[in-house]
């Protein structure tokens, strides 16, 4: 499949993040001076995406202001905004709200009238950020490529944290070929630690089957449980394990500080600044 379309879920409500988050999505929370969502779509664009549908919530007014064409002139003297402008040249940019059961799979549903047939996508969850040597959107793409079957990313996390999220089973003998994913087990019968997280690369047969199966946990519609009927079905879901970078995500306030130090001590001038501050805070120096 050719894969030049990406899906991002914008609609969360960002309870964890409150009050910030009254009437402004946690998607635009700044890390360092890049809104959040920024860095998924600079992964979309350098991985190759064309078309990115951004799914948004109740209040989608702050991502129309960020991101419309008419409020993004050049300034010329400004390198950082300049830069911001041309990463999003030629890219379409379509801003639809969620309506629809709760779920990580509605906003598919949402979406999918912007998708064309026969085609690839990369759906992506907006709290979720990839910081990777090579864009992880590309990563799943060229495995795609090379196996032609659905993609997904997934990371190990400790034990303890598989009742968080959709847990992966392996075929016997392969260490990426999908048997079976759950969402969110419970910690004994958990077949493995590691998890999916907000990168996948979908076809339309899911948005099918999300369509037909019912709601799943908590009466929620459940990507998890489209995956997994795609996989009894015999379809082949590979995972690709991130190995040169890290997921990181922005839900909670100890996630997103982590997010943000991670991505200021990457930039060598802001390292320079703060490195001997936050050492003197945390060791006394």
């Amino acid at each position: 499949m050719r894969v030049e379309t990406g899906v991002i879920a914008a609609a969360g409500s960002g309870t964890r993040m409150l009050p910030v988050t009254l009437g402004y999505p946690k998607e635009l929370l700044p890390i360092v001076n890049r809104p959040a969502l920024q860095l998924i779509i600079d992964e979309y664009v350098e991985s190759g995406i064309k078309k990115i549908i951004i799914v948004t919530g109740e209040n989608p007014e702050p991502l129309h202001r960020q991101y419309a064409r008419q409020n993004l002139p050049a300034s010329g003297r400004y390198r950082a905004l300049d830069e911001f402008v041309a990463k999003l040249d030629g890219i379409e940019l379509i801003f639809e709200p969620q309506v629809g059961p709760y779920g990580n799979g509605t906003p598919l549903l949402v979406a999918s009238r912007h998708l064309t047939g026969g085609e690839g996508f990369i759906y992506s969850y907006g709290d979720d950020i990839l910081r990777t040597k090579q864009p992880f959107a590309g990563q799943l793409i060229e495995l795609h490529k090379e196996t032609d079957a659905l993609v997904v990313g997934t990371q190990a996390v400790p034990w303890e944290e598989v009742v968080r999220y959709g847990v992966v089973e392996f075929r016997e003998g392969s260490d990426r070929e999908m048997k079976d994913v759950v969402e969110k087990p419970l910690r004994e019968e958990a077949k493995s630690n590691l998890v999916m997280f907000g990168r996948f690369l979908l076809s339309e047969e899911i948005i099918r089957i999300l369509r037909e199966i019912p709601l799943g946990k908590s009466n929620e519609l459940w990507l998890t449980d489209a995956v997994r009927e795609y996989v009894r079905r015999g379809g082949r879901v590979v995972a690709r394990q991130v190995t040169d970078g890290e997921w990181m995500t922005i839900g909670d306030p100890v996630n997103y500080l982590q997010t943000v130090i991670e991505y200021a001590l990457d930039d060598p001038e802001i390292r320079m600044a703060i490195e001997p501050r936050i050492r003197r805070v945390l060791f006394n120096e």
